[in-house]
């Protein structure tokens, strides 16, 4: 089974259980973004909203989930408990869980949000366990019953290729290299074959395998920007789209 396969297959795995334990008020998407500022838009594996947040839109929801979900894979493992993580718990997101897929059998890390507005981890969910939750629905979470006992043997990962083709862009041109990109501005001017994309902070990131060429095409891409690996040339993770350096004024007079 490949990792795009297993990935999506782990995520259906959990629409059922999730969809039945819904309270009034509540819905669920998945691979839809959350707005939750002009310059961050996260794309949730799954997530539960409130129903007023979509608005008509199905791309992606206004303001913070009641929960996001993530299922890591061997680009997004880092982010998901990382730098993610961390944006999820300061747009106030109430619950976030990953679901590691690593190994033979997916584990479910469950994070809550305090008082304190920081991430707790809560459970930590292996096989041969389950834990009742009841934030911010009521759910018995349960993996060797959840996920389906499938080979989880990977293909061999495929190389992501990015593409320039800017014919097909959505909304306003880019603001100067040196200001934040917004989701407006940001639209589809993504590479071709990502596994994944986001803004983070007004700063485009990009999952899957890259390397140097990759960066020279997405300096291209995006002129005046540095573009930064956050992983060695060739390994899964991401590619982050950062400001320019600021360029000193003309001074006036001889």
């Amino acid at each position: 089974m490949t990792h795009t396969l297993l990935h999506q297959v782990l995520v259906s795995d959990l629409v059922v259980p999730v969809g039945l334990a819904e309270a009034p008020g509540q819905e669920s998407l998945t691979g839809s973004g959350a707005r939750v500022a002009d310059g961050t838009w996260l794309r949730c594996d799954l997530m539960v909203y409130r129903k007023e947040q979509a608005r008509g839109d199905l791309w992606y929801i206004r303001g913070a989930p009641l929960l996001a979900v993530e299922v890591t894979s061997d680009a997004s493992r880092a982010a998901d408990l990382g730098a993610k993580k961390d944006l999820y718990e300061r747009a106030g997101v109430p619950a976030y869980w990953v679901v590691d897929a690593k190994g033979d059998d997916p584990e479910i890390w469950v994070f809550e949000l305090g008082d304190d507005g920081r991430y707790a981890e809560e459970e930590r969910i292996v096989g041969g366990r389950s834990a009742d939750l009841t934030r911010p629905l009521r759910i018995r979470l349960t993996p060797d019953e959840i996920f389906d006992r499938l080979p989880r043997r990977s293909a061999p990962r495929r190389r992501t290729i990015v593409s320039t083709d800017t014919t097909d862009q959505a909304g306003p041109d880019l603001p100067h290299c040196e200001e934040p990109i917004l989701i407006d501005a940001f639209g589809r001017r993504w590479p071709t074959g990502a596994e994944k994309v986001e803004l983070w902070d007004g700063c485009p990131v990009f999952y899957g395998e890259w390397d140097e060429r990759d960066v020279e095409i997405a300096e291209r891409a995006y002129p005046g920007r540095v573009v930064r690996l956050d992983q060695p040339p060739g390994e899964p993770g991401t590619m982050t789209v950062l400001p320019g350096p600021a360029v000193p004024a003309a001074r006036d007079g001889g």
